[in-house]
C-alpha cells in the first residue's frame, strides 16, 4: 500500500500549554479480525453441509456433519449399558440376604446348634457377595466411561464454528472425503482490524490505546472510532514506516472488511514554556546616561 498521509495545524492560545495541534490523515485497510480454516480432527466423508456461504454463524454452531452411523451405533450401545442398573442391584440383594444368614446363624451358634463348617459357609458368603457388589460397581463405572468416550467419538464428527463470524468459502461438498483438507472458511468480522503504515515522523506520536476515527470507503460516509492496539518497534529502513494496528468494534455486522479507509489520527505538541526576560537594573541614584552620538 502506497503510503499518503495529510495533515494540518492550528495554534492554540498562550499560556503554559500553548502549542501545536496537528491532524494526520493515513490510507488504511479493514480486514477480518482472524480467518479460520475449518478441518475435521479425524478423517472421514461430508454427509451434509449445515451453512452455506455468506452466512453468519456463532460459536459452537454446527457447520458440518461427517458420516457417523458406527459411532452412533456404538453411544447407543454405551449408553444402554451406562443406564443398565439390574447387575448392581442384584448384588445388593444377594449381599443383604448373606448378611440377614449370618446374622441368623450367628444366634444359632450360640446354642451349638450349627457346626464351625456352617458358621464359616454364611460368613464366606457375605464376604463374597461384597466382593460381588464391588465389581459390580466397577462394571457400572466402566460402563460410564465408554458412554463418555463414545460420546466423544461421535460429536468429533460433527464440525462447529470455532468463532462468532461470517463464512468466506466452502471446500467440500457431501460425500466427499475431507481427511487431509479444510471443510470450509470463516472470517471475524467482530471486532475488525485495522492496519495501516505511518512514515517515521510519526513514531512516538502514535500509541497503543489512542482513538482514532475511521472513514471506511463502504459503507459511504460512515465514520467510525478505532483503539490502537499495537505500534510496531521496528521501522523498516527501506520504506522509512513502521506498522500500527488498531481494533474497530462491529457488533451489528454494519462494517465489512477488505476495504480501504482513512485514519485521522490527533495530535498536540506543547510549545516549550517561555519566560519573559526581566528590565536591566538601574540604580534609583544613578546619573542617567547620556546616549552618545557617533559623528
Amino acid at each position: 500500500m502506497p503510503i499518503r498521509h495529510h495533515f494540518f495545524c492550528a495554534l492554540i492560545g498562550p499560556g503554559l500549554f500553548s502549542g501545536t495541534v496537528f491532524a494526520a490523515n493515513l490510507d488504511c485497510m479493514v480486514k477480518p479480525e482472524m480467518y479460520v480454516e475449518l478441518s475435521s480432527p479425524v478423517a472421514g466423508t461430508v454427509a451434509a453441509l449445515l451453512v452455506d456461504k455468506g452466512d453468519h454463524v456463532a460459536k459452537g454452531q454446527p457447520l458440518a456433519q461427517l458420516e457417523a452411523s458406527v459411532e452412533l451405533a456404538k453411544f447407543n450401545q454405551a449408553k444402554a449399558d451406562a443406564e443398565t442398573n439390574s447387575e448392581v442391584c442384584n448384588q445388593k440383594v444377594k449381599l443383604e440376604y448373606a448378611t440377614r444368614n449370618r446374622t441368623r446363624y450367628r444366634s444359632l451358634a450360640t446354642t451349638s446348634v450349627i457346626s464351625q463348617i456352617e458358621k464359616d459357609k454364611v460368613e464366606t458368603e457375605v464376604v463374597l457377595a461384597g466382593i460381588e457388589l464391588r465389581k459390580a460397581e466397577e462394571r457400572k463405572k466402566s460402563a460410564m466411561l465408554a458412554l463418555e468416550m463414545a460420546k466423544a467419538q461421535l460429536e468429533v464428527k460433527t464440525i462447529k464454528s470455532p468463532i462468532d463470524g461470517i463464512v468466506i468459502d466452502r471446500y467440500a461438498m457431501p460425500g466427499e472425503s475431507v481427511s487431509d483438507r479444510a471443510i470450509m472458511k470463516l472470517a471475524q468480522v467482530n471486532p475488525l482490524r485495522v492496519e495501516l503504515i505511518a512514515p517515521t515522523e510519526y513514531f512516538g506520536l502514535i500509541q497503543p490505546g489512542m482513538e482514532v476515527e475511521v472513514r471506511p470507503e463502504l459503507p459511504a460516509k460512515k465514520v467510525v472510532r478505532a483503539t490502537v492496539t499495537k505500534v510496531d518497534q521496528l521501522i523498516d529502513p527501506a520504506s522509512g514506516s513502521f506498522t500500527v494496528r488498531m481494533t474497530l468494534p462491529n457488533p451489528s455486522d454494519e462494517l465489512i472488511g477488505g476495504v480501504n479507509c482513512i485514519a485521522t489520527f490527533d495530535f498536540a505538541t506543547p510549545a516549550p514554556t517561555t519566560t519573559p526576560t526581566p528590565p536591566p537594573f538601574v540604580p534609583q541614584n544613578a546619573a542617567p546616561v547620556s546616549p552618545v552620538i557617533k559623528r
